[in-house]
């Protein structure tokens, strides 16, 4: 039995670490650093709250921990999770990612002029905006933070009249960038900059994430998925593995995603790397690259596969190569659905443990996450600014059209309720659709 150290964990971390009995292999130390901070610093309605200096942290965790024998740091959170345990495992002596390699990850800006030292055909035109607009860039673009959390802030800009009022929602508090700001000038030697919000060339066509680890220099891709949006909008609605895409295209992703790894240094770790193929023009670009596991994934690979991404997690972090098998699972077809509204909504019911209970009985390997608070607004909760999640529903079957017809099964029976804003007693409110919300 292993003592593995969690850092930031999520709810989940603690869902899968359950199902998957990791409590039960290996003894599992947490701790949790800026969470709940950083997601109110973006909140739509955004609350100022002190975060403890990050070196301090850093110290905190190598004199707590550094004595009860961790022989393993994890973490699937992407800010500041993952970065924490690429610190503490070179502190502690153990496996891992180098930081500089997940802080070059982290800021946007300096990862896209790696990218284009190494793979500059996958790179779209970009630049930091740190005057008033663009200089050398046409409109429409897309404009985001150099840190990317949860879509925040990741705006279309059509005009330069838009961009103004665009900016300045994309432009976070600048206490958000203190967790990174000192690690990544002392892990990389670049300097963090002035710039706060990077533009980048408007990429158009099908969304995929290819995902994989890299250990011991070599790098192993296990998995792509596709991101299916709600039609036209940048909002998620479905991820769909495995990857609909050509044969073809899904190799070029493949080799690019090697290619860029390989060149920024990246190795003992999980990645993924969001692209986008531009069927009429036949190009791939990279949209960005998390150094991390993509956590929603974990068990569409265990439904098709036969094995959960968890698992490459623990392997790695103990210095161990990764197992991945293929087609091993009990389904064609896997995906993660979200449960989404583009109009703000008053919960007024979620599903009871009972109505959760009933689902995972009738579709065991079911992941079922709740988003919602009774008698709160959904904005209330960690949004994108633009829609509403309030649920996330993950299944398998045939194909898709068997996997909506489940959906569409488990929304009825897990039933929420969604009224009108104002409206905070009755029960009159629309109930959730499935698919179609």
């Amino acid at each position: 039995m292993s003592t593995i150290l969690w850092l930031c964990p999520s709810h989940r971390d603690h869902r899968e670490i359950s199902i998957l009995g990791i409590d039960r292999r290996h003894r599992i130390l947490f701790h949790d650093y800026a969470s709940i901070e950083l997601e109110r610093m973006v909140a739509p309605e955004p609350v100022s709250m002190p975060v403890a200096d990050v070196e301090e942290e850093i110290g905190r965790i190598t004199d707590r921990f550094g004595t009860r024998g961790v022989e393993a740091v994890v973490s699937t959170d992407d800010y500041p999770g993952s970065t924490l345990a690429a610190i503490a495992a070179e502190k502690l002596g153990l496996a891992g990612v180098s930081p500089g390699a997940n802080l070059l990850c982290q800021h946007k800006y300096h990862c896209r002029s790696a990218q284009r030292a190494v793979v500059p055909s996958a790179v779209p035109a970009f630049e930091s905006l740190t005057g008033d607009g663009p200089t050398g860039m046409d409109f429409p673009l897309f404009i985001k933070p150099i840190k990317s959390f949860f879509s925040v802030g990741a705006y279309r800009v059509d005009a330069p009249e838009q961009l103004p009022e665009r900016l300045r929602r994309a432009t976070l508090p600048e206490r958000f960038f203190d967790p990174m700001r000192v690690p990544f000038e002392r892990y990389t030697g670049l300097r963090f900059g002035d710039g706060r919000v990077i533009a980048e060339e408007l990429l158009g066509g099908v969304q995929a994430t290819v995902e994989g680890y890299a250990f011991n220099g070599e790098v192993c891709i296990f998995g792509i998925v596709d991101s299916v949006m709600f039609p036209g909008t940048f909002a998620f609605r479905r991820f769909d593995y495995p990857s609909g895409l050509p044969e073809s295209v899904q190799g070029r992703m493949k080799d690019i995603a090697e290619k860029v790894m390989h060149g920024i240094g990246f190795d003992n770790g999980v990645f993924n790397i969001e692209f986008m193929y531009d069927d009429r023009r036949d190009r791939v670009h990279i949209i960005e690259i998390n150094p991390r596991m993509a956590s929603q994934f974990s068990d569409l690979y265990e439904k098709v596969d036969g094995w959960n991404s968890y698992e490459a997690l623990i392997d790695l972090a103990l210095g161990r190569k990764p197992s991945v098998r293929r087609g091993g699972g009990r389904h064609r077809m896997a995906a993660s659905c979200v449960l989404r509204t583009f109009e703000d909504r008053k919960v007024l019911r979620v599903p009871s443990p009972e109505d959760v209970a009933g689902v995972l009985e009738r579709y065991p390997d079911a992941r079922i996450e709740i988003l919602a608070t009774v008698g709160e607004n959904l904005s209330e909760e960690m949004q994108d600014g633009e829609s509403y999640r309030y649920g996330v529903v993950s299944l398998g079957g045939r194909d898709i059209p068997d996997i909506l017809e489940t959906l569409d099964e488990c929304c009825r029976r897990l039933d929420f309720v969604l009224g009108a804003t104002s409206d905070a007693t009755s029960h009159e409110g629309r109930r959730s659709a499935g698919a179609s919300s």
